[in-house]
């Protein structure tokens, strides 16, 4: 029975080693052509409150250090309306001048997110950004990101609330949704190679 007990701490161990690894990622906040905020899906019109920390995040970001533009990024995933949509509408609520939010309402996934970001970025002539997610997201985004060869910095709030309260139970599944992103990445290095 004494084994039991260890292999529940292991496992416990194992677990909390994870949840560390995941959100003590090093960020990097500071002066970019462009921050660069990521959708998540948003049910029914209504912006998820991870999704919200994000916009609130870019828009801290954004007075302080007066980035050129904010990309919202995000396609309609999970209602009609685009998450860029609802990103610019809040966005431009608080305060951010319309003609300062780009958007990119193609997107389906964080891969996308990325691939269509970076063309609007080329179209504007923009070089430098940040990415704005939640920190269960930052290490894969990482990962896609140097997959890809973009280069960028990174920047999410790091809230003991946020990451209790919001993002616990994401973290867990980061391990199945880094799974489902390494084919998206295979096909799309496959066609930038054809």
């Amino acid at each position: 029975m004494v084994w039991i007990g260890w292999i529940i701490a292991i496992a416990a161990m194992t677990v909390l080693t994870y949840i560390c690894w995941l959100h003590a990622v090093m960020l990097q906040p500071g002066k970019a052509d462009a921050l660069i905020v990521l959708g998540y899906v948003s049910k029914d019109g209504r912006i998820h409150p991870l999704l919200k920390e994000r916009l609130d995040e870019a828009y801290k970001l954004f007075r302080q250090y007066g980035h050129e533009y904010i990309i919202v990024s995000g396609g309609a995933v999970g209602s009609r309306r685009s998450e860029a949509e609802l990103m610019e509408k809040y966005l431009i609520e608080k305060g951010v001048p319309a003609k300062r939010v780009l958007k990119e309402d193609k997107s389906n996934n964080t891969v996308q997110n990325l691939i269509f970001s970076k063309q609007l970025m080329e179209q504007y002539q923009l070089k430098s950004f940040v990415i704005i997610t939640n920190l269960f997201h930052v290490r894969r985004t990482k990962y896609i990101m140097h997959r890809l060869g973009i280069k960028g910095g990174f920047c999410a709030n790091r809230s003991l609330r946020s990451i209790l309260g919001f993002q616990l139970k994401l973290t867990l599944l980061e391990i199945r949704a880094f799974r489902l992103t390494l084919p998206i990445i295979k096909r799309v290095i496959n066609d930038q190679i054809d």
